[in-house]
């Protein structure tokens, strides 16, 4: 396989096993005291994506023209001078590809690369992508409750007509469809295809006993994501979660961390001092234990892997959501926002995934 498309300004190489995508994102906030802050992005593009990929053990033609790729978007080119004595700079062009699983192609630059020459016809070239001015406006995601922009309502009706109202839905066999309030799960023994505001037959042998009415989905073509690959093969419980007795205003982070987890202990208080050698701390303000928390999570499946990056890529770094502590806790549930994550190809089916959250006021 040729390293390069030079037609198509791409690399089709794929990289080894063990390259990453670091995700990070550029916050404004703005203190509202009593460690309430108010959080926002600082632009569409506020949200970046660097790759660090491998090229292990590729032959000297793959490597060649590897390194001859990246080399020519710094080629001299001559500068245009205008009549006012200035001349115009040329841009690094940025160039198409393919991350691996679950990411789409985006545009990146590569302003980082390594090559080490092991022996003949075996290399090693490692590169930094920076993915260039991803938009947040091309992440549609649905929040919790039923949004009609992005999710669709089915009305269900065992061994008769099924309509589908808002937008399309394309259900393969086994997918799952939920019932709202108590988590209770169904999954379809056939395909379900039907176009808005058009009806259609659900199979007798569906597993549809607890549901027979209107149902929320959020599997639509509405559902686009700025990095991740076909978001409609991941599924979540559409509607608004459900805490003690109550729902919530935010989505929950259902999955759980890998055993070993690092969790940074800073409360809030007050010092006065009368003297040089006393000192007396006191307790201060309503929420002086907010905390920062260093997750992984290890091992994880193609589809988990890919829930988990869509669900903190569709909060773009700021956005809080709900997340259950460890048990050596007394907190039920905290919100949290996560501006920080990095993802690692470990193998197929075998995803690592860390990330930084950090706890915040939920108002």
């Amino acid at each position: 396989m040729d390293a390069l498309n030079t037609a198509s300004n791409s690399i089709s190489i794929h990289p080894s096993f063990g390259s990453s995508a670091t995700f990070s994102c550029a916050l404004n906030s703005v203190d509202l005291g009593d460690n309430r802050k108010q959080r926002s992005l600082k632009g569409i593009n506020g949200l970046k994506m660097s790759l660090s990929l491998n090229f292990n053990e590729i032959t000297d033609k793959q490597s060649n023209d590897l390194i001859y790729f990246f080399q020519k978007q710094f080629d001299y080119e001559p500068q245009i001078y205008n009549s006012n004595g200035s001349f115009d700079n040329k841009r690094i062009e940025p160039f198409n590809y393919t991350p691996f699983y679950p990411y789409k192609q985006n545009q990146f630059s590569c302003l980082n690369y390594n090559h080490n020459k092991v022996y003949y016809n075996a290399n090693n070239v490692q590169a930094t992508l920076t993915a260039i001015a991803p938009s947040i406006l091309s992440s549609v995601e649905s929040g919790p409750g039923h949004n009609s922009n992005i999710d669709a309502i089915v009305n269900v009706n065992l061994n008769s007509s099924s309509s589908v109202s808002d937008n399309n839905v394309d259900l393969s066999q086994g997918s799952p469809i939920f019932e709202s309030g108590n988590y209770a799960t169904a999954y379809l023994d056939n395909a379900f295809n039907v176009n808005a505001n058009s009806s259609a037959v659900l199979s007798a042998s569906s597993n549809f006993n607890f549901l027979n009415g209107n149902i929320s989905v959020n599997q639509t073509p509405a559902r686009h994501s700025i990095y991740i690959d076909s978001p409609n093969d991941c599924f979540y419980y559409p509607y608004a979660p459900i805490h003690n007795n109550s729902s919530l205003n935010v989505r929950m982070f259902d999955f759980r961390p890998t055993t070993s987890s690092s969790i940074s202990h800073s409360p809030k208080y007050l010092s006065s001092s009368v003297s040089d050698v006393y000192q007396k701390n006191n307790k201060y303000g309503l929420n002086p234990r907010l905390n920062n928390l260093s997750l992984t999570f290890e091992g994880r499946s193609d589809l988990e892997a890919k829930r988990i990056l869509l669900f903190l890529e569709s909060h773009l770094g700021y956005k809080k959501f709900g997340f259950h502590f460890q048990k050596e806790y007394d907190e039920q549930l905290s919100y949290f926002y996560c501006p920080e994550w990095t993802h690692t190809f470990t193998y197929k089916d075998n995803h690592s995934i860390q990330a930084q959250f950090i706890e915040c006021v939920n108002y």
